[in-house]
């Protein structure tokens, strides 16, 4: 994993990775998005973030490491898209009508 921008993601082959780092485990508070499984490492910033599909892997790079206690400025900052999408739909679905 070298250098990378916050947000970026890189695809890496299954085959030419030879499996998850050490230091990384499944990661609870991830959204799989298509993967298999979802790995972090243990930094609390500065974080990379592993998804598993069938034949290879992204890596992402995160200001916040949700799984360590900072699952609101991870939403905040490096899931802000996502942050967004979930309030928009929860406000039609909960508070759309006006009535």
């Amino acid at each position: 994993m070298a250098q990378q921008e916050y947000g970026q993601k890189v695809k890496i082959s299954k085959r030419a990775a030879g499996g998850i780092p050490p230091q990384f485990t499944e990661s609870p508070m991830s959204l799989h998005m298509g993967a298999n499984k979802v790995y972090r490492d243990q930094r609390a910033t500065d974080s990379f973030q592993i998804r598993e599909y069938d034949d290879h892997y992204t890596v992402q790079m995160d200001r916040h490491n949700p799984d360590d206690g900072n699952a609101v400025k991870h939403a905040m900052t490096d899931a802000l898209p996502y942050t967004l999408a979930a309030v928009g739909v929860g406000a039609m679905v909960f508070g759309g009508g006006g009535g």
